[in-house]
């Protein structure tokens, strides 16, 4: 059937749902980064006698662990994170604006990172646990012992995925209408019954959806998990892939994280459906902030110092004094080479990635069909996935691609790979921002671009990049950021004898030389630290009120 053609409007052919080029390699680049997680849930499917071992002796304990971490995280992240935003956006206390903003830093941080620089701390206590046993028995030792790796864990992960609620929730106050804080106070209120009885429920949303990430970068991680002892569902991945030898059991067990992952993505699509319940900003000026006395700016300073230093301070600490001691020695003779190799991949792989999601958000600007957005969406649900169950879905497509193709073609072990992975990992880190500031732009610059004879490709070189600089740049420095810090799906997909410097970092820990492991560990936090700090004031500006 011929298309059909309306020249009153000179953009209309422009947005047209026709099948064309340009939709047809989008729709293979979205099938593309989809396929690693159709594969997992699909081999999931598949029985196996090796299977049946593990669901009556490991999966219990597997699961169990995995729950019982991610709640105590999730219940400490909210103790630490809600009450520091709220003083930061309603209270003024001496170095409020420094906290304001540096609450965020501890994300720089990988979890394993932060689990090295605790390391010392069952060793300083040592003492007390052989006077446990000394005095209540071996029982109670083992017991103590348990609670203590148990407990390290979930201060390490808390500290440095606490940011995830605190952004989110202390964007919710910022936004809260002043007409609903104002009146509280006019009633004669206090800040503490305005807390709990207003600004906390207002809040659940936005809490919920800072919960979500941290329950997910919980089920992601196995540096931490692994370094500390406590056997959780993705470290029984590692165990069973390249322990037991058995891919089809560990196969398994990454469909069973995709469930949990794809449940909890469940619940917080359910509460953000409510969320037109929250955002009752009614202007754009921030509400006036209270004075408070003496005892309470200290009590203020205090609650907003605890995670920092958690988080940030204490670390970094910890990891400069290790990098003296190492420098003072000699610099590994490969440090500089895992640098440079580790940098590389990075930009190379976020210019891809940049360029993946302008190609797939320009289509999905320029066809206006519905299915699109939903074939998106999914496409992108590879940042929610855990890195590890990722990489086994890399595994799976290449190993079946190598059996097709070989010995002309082999992907298995290649950089490759690795790039293939970090696409369907982070490919939602770049859309989300580009297609947002897509979406601000005017229809009529494509309109007017055709209507002077430009096609796509120079429509999208010559205006809409240009417009979209600031989320092209922000986009490519937490792809960066994000692809330096990655480790499970690096180890699982990297080619023999390949380093970056979060897999030196994690072998080193693992080999016992924390001090060595302690600079490659900077490199990564001082990159993160140098992208977060331009992108939180590009946040503030963009989504909140003036700070006063």
């Amino acid at each position: 059937m011929a298309s059909v053609s309306q020249p009153s409007h000179p953009g209309h052919r422009l947005r047209t749902a026709r099948w064309d080029g340009w939709q047809l390699v989008a729709c293979l680049l979205a099938a593309l980064v989809t396929a690693p997680l159709v594969a997992v849930l699909l081999g999931a499917i598949r029985t196996g006698s090796e299977w049946s071992y593990i669901v009556e002796t490991l999966l219990a304990g597997y699961v169990k662990n995995t729950l019982i971490v991610v709640g105590l995280v999730s219940l400490l992240s909210v103790v630490l994170a809600v009450p520091a935003a709220w003083l930061v956006t309603t209270h003024e206390f001496p170095g409020r604006r420094v906290f304001e903003w540096a609450l965020i830093l501890p994300l720089a941080f990988p979890t394993y990172v932060g689990a090295l620089v605790y390391l010392e701390v069952p060793e300083a206590l040592i003492p007390a646990l052989i006077g446990i046993r000394e005095r209540f028995g071996t029982d109670a030792f083992l017991w103590a012992q348990t609670v203590l790796r148990y407990g390290l864990l979930v201060v390490v992960l808390a500290s440095v995925l606490f940011p995830y609620v605190y952004l989110t929730v202390r964007t919710s106050f910022a936004n809260h209408s002043r007409t609903l804080i104002e009146a509280s106070q006019m009633l004669g209120r206090s800040a503490t019954h305005t807390f709990f009885r207003i600004a906390l429920p207002l809040s659940r949303p936005a809490m919920v959806a800072g919960l979500s990430l941290i329950v997910m970068e919980v089920l992601n991680d196995y540096g931490a998990v692994n370094l500390l002892g406590v056997p959780t569902l993705a470290d029984g991945l590692f165990r069973t892939w390249f322990g037991l030898e058995d891919r089809d059991s560990a196969i398994r067990l990454a469909g069973l994280m995709t469930s949990m992952v794809l449940i909890v993505l469940a619940l917080e699509y359910f509460q953000r459906g409510r969320r037109g319940f929250a955002e009752t900003r009614t202007d754009a000026h921030p509400m006036e902030r209270l004075s408070l006395g003496p005892l309470g700016k200290g009590l203020a300073f205090l609650t907003c110092l605890i995670p920092l230093g958690l988080g940030l301070l204490y670390p970094l600490w910890q990891l400069g004094r290790w990098c003296l001691f190492t420098l003072q020695h000699s610099i590994p003779p490969t440090f500089t080479e895992t640098l440079g190799r580790s940098l590389a991949l990075a930009a190379a792989t976020a210019l891809l990635i940049v360029m993946v999601s302008v190609f797939l958000a320009s289509t999905v600007r320029w066809t206006q069909v519905a299915a699109w957005r939903g074939f998106l969406r999914i496409a992108t649900l590879g940042y929610a996935m855990p890195g590890a169950v990722v990489a086994v879905g890399i595994m799976i497509i290449v190993g079946r691609t190598d059996q097709l193709t070989a010995p002309h073609v082999l992907l298995s072990g290649t950089l490759m790979a690795v790039v293939f992975g970090y696409l369907t990992r982070f490919l939602a880190v770049a859309y989300q921002p580009v297609s947002s500031g897509m979406e601000r732009l005017c229809g009529k610059l494509d309109e007017a671009s055709q209507s002077l004879g430009h096609g796509r490709g120079s429509t999208l070189w010559r205006i809409i990049l240009p417009l979209l600089r600031r989320p092209l740049l922000a986009a490519a420095m937490l792809i960066l950021v994000d692809t330096l810090k990655e480790l499970p799906l690096t180890m699982i997909l990297r080619p023999a004898n390949f380093e970056t410097l979060a897999t030196k970092a994690f072998s080193l820990a693992k080999e016992g030389r924390i001090h060595e492991s302690a600079l490659p560990s900077v490199c990564i936090v001082i990159t993160g630290i140098i992208v977060l700090i331009p992108l939180n004031r590009w946040l503030r500006h963009a989504t909140g009120p003036p700070s006063s």
